[in-house]
């Protein structure tokens, strides 16, 4: 699975923007899957409560009504939501984005698992010392 393209892991090439640096490979053991998925997925909710208001509590207003304050704040928006790929909040959605993709993709990889192993110790590394 890679994780900078969502957690897809497709052969199709995706284009990453730049501030995504290189393409990472995550490998987890089948019996590490549901603790690696709810350490992704708190992160992922985490962001997520951080990222709602930010969406609408970030944008920056001329705040001494003067054309210094609202060029500083005009550009502030700008670097900040309309930049493109550049643009601050859209690295923070994108991570977001990534985070969602390795969640999915590891619960789809446990499902499989589970379809094919079942719940058989064996295969998720479980020893029943009882």
């Amino acid at each position: 699975m890679f994780i900078a393209d969502g957690g897809g892991g497709g052969s199709t090439p995706t284009m990453l923007p730049d501030y995504s640096g290189a393409q990472r490979k995550l490998s987890v053991e089948p019996s590490a899957i549901p603790d690696a998925r709810k350490v992704f997925s708190d992160a992922l909710d985490r962001l997520e409560e951080k990222l709602r208001p930010a969406l609408h509590q970030l944008k920056a207003r001329p705040w001494a009504g003067d054309p210094v304050s609202s060029e500083t704040a005009e550009r502030f928006n700008q670097d900040t939501f309309e930049a493109g790929d550049s643009a601050a909040l859209a690295a923070l959605i994108a991570y977001r984005d990534q985070l969602k993709g390795v969640v999915d993709q590891l619960t789809a990889i446990e499902a499989d698992y589970r379809r094919v192993e079942g719940d058989n110790t064996a295969s998720w590394g479980r020893v029943n010392n009882g």
